[in-house]
């Protein structure tokens, strides 16, 4: 994967590699996806080769990059480095300017229309011990239950349930087999609310992030499948510190007044495997 090019930074290199060695080394590893708890581990949180995989780049330039190498960092790389670390606002911030000399990029603020009222969070809160969540046309995940923390904890970093999917590879360690069972029936939905809503500036800036940012996402797009609705589909998903994945139907709704917003619900078919 090509994430960057060599070049000067604004300043701070060393410090930089100091931090990310620091943030890198506070993680809890049985808090992210697609680490191998169960091996013995000589020091604490994550390794530098675990951070490069689930960042998308080569573990030597990874090593380089803790080093104090300069390089010109893409914008969609610190974000996904950003999520990895589970760094603060504030930590955001520090990255970015160490890296590119610039503040991070504003999280787009939902429309007022996307606002979840009381009632509606209380029915999402009552789907538990099952994870729930409500998302626009755009798949923004606009309110959600406390268990959809426990399943996905990269939530807090990225709200689009579209872009989790594919521009994160953290993403992609949960949501097995990804391609086949993610990937595939995800954009024949966004073939369908595109056709649905030819005008809406958001799905089609939604659709050319994915392709730009994801080669599997265009070859998939090529093939013109469509799905409406994954009602009753049932799907995989590996839950933290779990080596096995569990199968979850999922059960999609719509409120009458919004009928361009779903209700998600996910409800394993083998709960002993959850418990």
């Amino acid at each position: 994967m090509q994430e960057c090019e060599q070049g000067p930074i604004p300043e701070g290199p060393d410090e930089l590699g100091r931090l990310l060695a620091f943030w890198r080394e506070r993680l809890d590893p049985r808090r992210i996806a697609g680490v191998d708890t169960r091996r013995r581990r000589l020091k604490p949180g994550l390794t530098q080769a675990e951070v490069a995989h689930l960042t998308g780049v080569g573990l030597t330039w990874y090593r380089a990059l803790e080093r104090g190498t300069r390089h010109d960092f893409s914008v969609d790389f610190l974000q996904r480095l950003a999520m990895t670390l589970r760094l603060s606002e504030t930590e955001q911030a520090v990255l970015f300017q160490l890296a590119k000399g610039q503040s991070p990029p504003q999280r787009p603020k939902l429309a007022e229309a996307d606002a979840v009222d009381p009632d509606m969070q209380l029915l999402l809160d009552q789907m538990e011990p099952f994870p729930a969540y409500l998302s626009n046309i755009c798949w923004d995940i606009i309110g959600h239950n406390s268990v959809l923390d426990e399943w996905f904890p990269w939530l807090p970093y990225e709200r689009n349930m579209m872009r989790l999917a594919f521009l994160y590879p953290e993403a992609q360690e949960q949501l097995v087999p990804w391609k086949e069972g993610w990937a595939r029936p995800f954009l024949a939905q966004v073939r369908v609310a595109l056709a649905m809503h030819p005008d809406h500036e958001g799905l089609q800036v939604l659709k050319d992030d994915l392709l730009k940012g994801n080669r599997a996402a265009r070859e998939l797009w090529a093939e013109n499948e469509t799905l409406g609705h994954p009602d009753n589909h049932v799907r995989a998903i590996r839950l933290l510190g779990a080596s096995e994945s569990i199968p979850v139907k999922i059960k999609a709704m719509a409120p009458m007044g919004d009928m361009t917003q779903r209700f998600i619900t996910l409800i394993p078919q083998n709960l002993t495997q959850v418990a």
